[in-house]
């Protein structure tokens, strides 16, 4: 009885005990843009476009000796010396582009601050239009189509209407198709980077076969081909015993391969070899100037014996 009555007092008494409810956890808002997500979208842009100008540099290479009848390998130039100067072109492209690319970013900021920050806005509401951005994605892959056609001597209207059906017939669907998923989102990017790449790269190749075809006509090179590290070396050059083989012109030192040199007779318009051991050079000068500062005329390879 006793029992039964301070069990009946103590339900009495106590409060009952409830079930704390679970206080719902906030969640910190998502850092946008972490440095290592950064340089992931750097990377799918970067590298491809690296890729696609390595490439077609190569190929540059190729054209610029070819324009004296010879291979590179027969000039000495092997695999590990082009590809020293292929990175050593990529790294002078690099340097010259990254201030542009930054210059264009500022001037978007600046748009953006001036317009209190309706441009990002209308710049977001852009990329999420499926349709505007595989627009300009396709607009920006016929990069690749101008570049040939810039290399092959093609201006004018031909090159934005060739441009324009390229991107409408052969982009426009693929790349809106693209746009449903995040890795086709992805996959459109390193797409895109990659063929605005091999269209620098054609525009390249151009300069450097229009450098070439300078030199194989009056001995003057381009910036272009300066920075490609052809070596536009003009030597004086004797036989074994001496004798000056050519007294008032010198000839085009285009290198070196198997015992024997490779030239370019600027005044017969020829390539020559010669053994090195019969070979003796002198007056060698890198990059001449046969204009005297711009005071002079600039005359074609051979004018002597015309």
């Amino acid at each position: 009885m006793r029992s039964a009555l301070l069990g009946l007092m103590s339900s009495q008494t106590l409060p009952p005990i409830e079930a704390k409810a679970e206080e719902p956890q906030v969640q910190a808002p998502k850092e946008r843009g972490s440095v290592l997500e950064i340089f992931e979208r750097l990377g799918t842009v970067v590298v491809p476009v690296a890729v696609g100008l390595y490439a077609l540099l190569y190929l540059g290479f190729q054209s610029v000796y070819d324009t004296f009848g010879i291979t590179p390998e027969q000039a000495g130039i092997d695999q590990s010396t082009l590809l020293g100067r292929l990175i050593a072109t990529l790294i002078l492209l690099f340097l010259i582009l990254l201030p542009l690319a930054g210059m264009v970013v500022g001037v978007g900021w600046l748009l953006n601050v001036i317009t209190r920050g309706w441009a990002g806005r209308m710049l977001d509401r852009g990329r999420e239009r499926p349709w505007l951005a595989a627009t300009v994605g396709a607009l920006l892959s016929g990069v690749a189509y101008w570049g040939l056609l810039t290399m092959l001597g093609v201006t004018g209207t031909p090159v934005l209407v060739t441009i324009a059906v390229v991107a409408l017939f052969g982009y426009l669907i693929p790349y809106r198709l693209l746009r449903r998923q995040p890795s086709g989102r992805a996959g459109m990017r390193v797409l895109i980077s990659a063929l605005v790449g091999i269209g620098m790269g054609f525009v390249l190749v151009g300069w450097m076969t229009e450098g070439a075809e300078d030199v194989y006509k009056n001995g003057d090179s381009n910036i272009v081909l300066m920075l490609a590290g052809f070596p536009n070396q003009w030597a004086a050059v004797s036989d074994g015993d001496g004798k000056v083989l050519t007294p008032d012109d010198r000839w085009l030192v285009l290198g070196q391969d198997g015992g024997s040199y490779t030239f370019y007779d600027c005044g017969k318009m020829a390539t020559v070899r010669r053994p090195i051991e019969a070979t003796i050079l002198t007056n060698i000068v890198l990059d001449p100037d046969f204009s005297e500062g711009g005071t002079e005329k600039v005359e074609d390879c051979g004018y002597a014996n015309k």
